[in-house]
């Protein structure tokens, strides 16, 4: 699954709502403190971690991992001991199995962080394995191809810049021109939706309760 949308736009508030339909889900954590992102996702029960255990806790039948490598480091080798985590934990994800991933720049995983092998075995490999891969991005470009052609489902969030929304609509698989209009169209915090296995494309709705 892939969402891709500006800052703002809604992306992260609707995938913590679709990952509350996964019982195991580890959250790749790509920055040492950032209360937005991560206090709605403790919140909600997920635990902070700076390892992580493939393993759940005897009988847990759920568990939520917000894994946070722990790093003084900065620049150069800041990212290369994250990433030393989260390829750890991506390898064992692929050997365990039925856990969800979500990484909420797949742009910083796969470029910055150089994870994209790792990410692409999960994409290619991972559901005969039980695994999933939720990714988010800012940006319609220079995303892993496996990012949008492995993904069963695409959301994409209103995007007003002509460049942008052509982008987008290129991902879709689907007509190409509704997408493009629909996507510059869109109101704020609404999306279009495209199923990639089906090629339904479905524009969502906010319905705004009377006296709120």
């Amino acid at each position: 699954m892939l969402t891709i949308g500006p800052t703002g736009s809604g992306k992260t508030v609707l995938n913590r709502q679709i990952l509350r339909r996964r019982d195991f889900v580890v959250v790749l954590g790509i920055k040492q403190r950032d209360p937005e992102l991560y206090g709605p996702f403790q919140a909600e029960g997920y635990q902070l971690v700076r390892k992580f255990d493939p393993e759940p806790p005897p009988d847990a039948d759920r568990w939520r991992i917000l894994l946070v490598p722990q790093t003084d480091k900065h620049g150069t080798e800041g990212r290369q001991a994250k990433a030393k985590v989260f390829r750890q934990a991506l390898n064992d994800i692929q050997d365990a199995g039925r856990w969800c991933v979500y990484g909420d720049d797949i742009l910083y995983l796969a470029d910055q962080l150089r994870l994209s092998p790792e990410l692409e075995e999960l994409w290619i490999l991972g559901r005969s394995e039980g695994v999933s891969v939720v990714g988010s991005s800012q940006e319609p470009v220079n995303i892993p191809v496996m990012a949008y052609s492995m993904s069963t489902h695409l959301f994409l969030f209103k995007n007003p810049d002509l460049y942008r929304a052509r982008r987008m609509a290129e991902l879709t698989g689907v007509n190409r021109e509704v997408a493009q209009e629909t996507i510059m169209r869109l109101p704020d915090y609404e999306f279009l939706y495209i199923n990639k296995s089906t090629g339904k494309m479905v524009r969502s709705m906010v319905i705004v309760a009377r006296g709120a």
